[in-house]
C-alpha cells in the first residue's frame, strides 16, 4: 500500500530473523553488560582510582581498559540493529575493544607479578583475579563479532546493498539535463 508516495513498511516486506540469530544477540549483549560492564570498566576504574600509588602509566592502561569495556558495550548495543551501518559500527567498536582489552589485561597482570601484589587472604596472585575477571570478555566480543558479520551478509542486506548499487548506476548514467533552456515556450 501507498501512502504520500511512500511504500508502507508491513510485516510483508521484512522477513523473520532467525531465532537463533535473535538469541545469539541477546545472549551477547547480556554477556557484554556482565563481562566488560561489570568487570573491565570496574577494574579500569579502580586501577584509576589509584593513581596517586600506581603511577601515570597504570592509570592510563586503566583508563584504556575502561574503554575497551565502554566500546565492546557500545557495539554489543549498535549489534542488535539489523542494519548495515550499526553492525559495521559494532565491528569497529568491538574488534578493537576486545584487543585492546586482552592488551590491558596482558600489561596489568605483568605489573602485578613483577610488583608481587597478592590478595592478603588467599595469598592468591592479583593477576589471576584479573585475568579469571577479563578473559571471559572474549565470549561476548566473539557473540557480537559472529552475529555482525551474519547479519552483514544476509540475505537482506545484500540485496538492499545490491537495490543501492543498482540505483546509484542508473542515476550516473541518465542523461543530463540541458544546459540552455528550451526557448521554445
Amino acid at each position: 500500500m501507498y501512502i504520500l508516495g511512500k511504500k508502507e513498511n508491513t510485516m510483508k516486506n521484512k522477513k523473520k530473523q532467525s531465532p537463533l540469530l535473535s538469541a545469539a544477540k541477546a545472549v551477547g549483549v547480556i554477556l557484554a553488560f556482565i563481562f566488560p560492564g561489570a568487570m573491565a570498566i570496574p577494574a579500569g576504574a579502580g586501577i584509576m582510582s589509584h593513581r596517586d600509588s600506581y603511577g601515570d602509566e597504570l592509570w592510563a592502561q586503566g583508563l584504556l581498559l575502561l574503554i575497551s569495556g565502554a566500546a565492546m558495550i557500545v557495539g554489543a548495543l549498535l549489534c542488535i540493529s539489523r542494519k548495515e551501518l550499526p553492525n559495521i559500527l559494532a565491528l569497529v567498536l568491538d574488534i578493537p575493544g576486545i584487543v585492546l582489552c586482552m592488551a590491558m589485561l596482558y600489561k596489568i597482570a605483568d605489573h602485578a607479578d613483577r610488583a608481587g601484589w597478592s590478595d592478603k587472604f588467599t595469598m592468591e596472585p592479583i593477576s589471576e583475579m584479573y585475568k579469571e575477571r577479563l578473559i571471559p570478555c572474549v565470549i561476548p566480543a566473539a557473540l557480537i563479532l559472529v552475529t555482525a558479520l551474519v547479519q552483514l551478509f544476509s540475505e537482506e542486506v545484500t540485496s538492499a546493498r545490491r537495490q543501492r548499487k543498482k540505483l546509484r548506476t542508473e542515476r550516473e548514467n541518465a542523461p543530463a539535463p540541458p544546459i540552455i533552456g528550451d526557448d521554445s515556450q
